[in-house]
């Protein structure tokens, strides 16, 4: 009779180690992806820079530019996140944002992660 206490106890295990590991690789893959997603728009915002740096855009379309590329990544960033300082050669652009991670079922954030750029124009010769 010592045995089937012992054989549940031996399967809660399993399943409380299932569980963390499942935590484990739901935060993992939820950072990862927030953070490939946060590599492409950083890499959109450094060619954006460049592109209406040299052609003089207007910061309201820089914005709007970049506000399509973060939807079109689901990267939760809103107009009053991004920054356009200057124009032309001296154009800077800053981008500030968070993501949160959270697990299913609880739709809480767990960790939250904190993203910021800064482009500038660059002549290229």
């Amino acid at each position: 009779m010592a045995a089937a206490p012992s054989a549940q106890r031996k399967r809660l295990a399993l399943l409380i180690w299932i569980l963390v590991g499942f935590f484990y690789f739901y935060l993992s893959f939820g950072y990862i992806r927030a953070s490939m997603n946060d590599e492409s728009l950083d890499d959109y915002i450094q060619y954006l820079v460049q592109i209406a740096g040299t052609e003089r855009r207007p910061a309201k379309e820089i914005r709007a530019l970049i506000l399509i590329r973060a939807e079109e990544l689901a990267v939760p960033v809103r107009g009053e996140q991004i920054q356009v300082i200057g124009d032309g050669e001296s154009l800077k652009v800053k981008v500030n944002y968070q993501v949160d991670i959270d697990i299913p079922l609880l739709s809480t954030a767990v960790y939250s992660k904190q993203f910021e750029h800064t482009a500038k124009y660059r002549k290229i010769y």
